[in-house]
């Protein structure tokens, strides 16, 4: 897999240059990118499920997509907020304009109801020379950082400033192959996948870190962790032998609309609004019939959590170590 992401952020590289330094009238946002990469790598992942929310807005659930790796009750994440360069060197605002950065609380204080106990918050930059003003690798062109030390780095600007600076921000950055150096690492030393999850799946991560790898590192951590995994993991790999148990694509309808501290209204959207969001769930064959995504449904309970409201990542990439074969797991 770590091919296959050093080769598509050398096309992503290319993209961006292209598109914010040649004159190309390219319209590359983020969408793009990020589907291009989930088309160029899907055959690493056994199952993707669309999360598809009464809360549709980014501002509300800060990543864009997630890992879930793991298999049984034990699993782990590593969530992603993507971001690409401007031709001014920035990245885009972090939710809505005059933002104060909520999307960016919410990536890296998520309502802990919604996350495993081993959870990664990173960004993953699209980014080129020359408008980064940085050198940038090809292999580069998606690049990852701790969410962390771009909050440091971010500080807290006036609201009309509420973006990130390619050359404040990339500087440390990894090329986005490297996010599995440790796993590879513990991989190549005879550990298997399975062993290595069952390590992790209970240790939860201090709130710094000084590496991205040390998320595959089971003597960096906060002591141990049980219960339940989050409500929307448990229904996406929970076993029942149905049409979603066995598409490749899937789809998560979570009610939210009771989510949030009690008192709280969460329930601001209307169907008509939602409706381009369920278009995400469907799939157009030859521009005449529309087929239906398998899909399972859930309501998340109130919750008394100081974040409010859901942080639910937009796509699941689901790595299932049961489900790989023989030869990978």
């Amino acid at each position: 897999m770590q091919r296959a992401m050093s080769a598509q952020a050398e096309d992503v590289w290319d993209m961006v240059h292209y598109s914010r330094t040649e004159g190309y009238q390219l319209r590359l946002g983020e969408v793009t990118a990020t589907e291009q990469n989930f088309f160029r790598l899907r055959d690493f992942w056994t199952k993707s499920v669309y999360i598809v929310t009464n809360e549709p807005d980014e501002v509300d659930t800060g990543a864009d997509w997630e890992w879930l790796i793991g298999h049984g009750q034990s699993w782990v994440q590593i969530r992603v907020q993507a971001k690409i360069l401007n031709r001014n060197g920035r990245f885009g605002e972090l939710g809505h304009p005059h933002s104060s950065g909520q999307q960016m609380e919410r990536l890296i204080n998520p309502n802990p109801a919604d996350v495993t106990c081993r959870w990664l918050p990173l960004y993953v930059f699209y980014a080129a020379e020359p408008a980064a003003g940085v050198p940038v690798a090809r292999e580069a062109g998606c690049s990852a950082q701790l969410a962390s030390r771009v909050h440091d780095v971010y500080g807290k600007p006036p609201a009309d400033r509420a973006t990130l600076r390619a050359d404040a921000h990339l500087p440390g950055s990894i090329a986005w192959a490297r996010i599995f150096d440790g796993l590879v690492s513990r991989l190549r030393s005879g550990s298997s996948l399975g062993d290595i999850v069952d390590s992790l799946a209970n240790r939860p991560l201090p709130t710094q870190l000084h590496r991205i790898d040390d998320f595959w590192d089971p003597n960096v951590g906060n002591g141990t962790c049980g219960g339940a995994l989050p409500s929307y993991v448990e229904k996406i790999v929970q076993r029942s032998g149905d049409d979603f148990d066995a598409a490749r694509v899937a789809r998560l309808e979570v009610d939210t609309s009771r989510r949030g501290p009690r008192g709280d209204d969460h329930s601001r959207h209307s169907r008509t609004e939602l409706e381009p969001y369920r278009a995400l769930s469907y799939a157009r064959y030859n521009g005449e019939s529309t087929v239906a995504v398998p899909s399972r449904s859930l309501t998340l309970e109130p919750s008394d959590s100081p974040v409010g409201g859901s942080s639910l990542p937009r796509v699941v990439s689901v790595i299932d170590i049961d489900e790989l074969p023989t030869a990978t797991s």
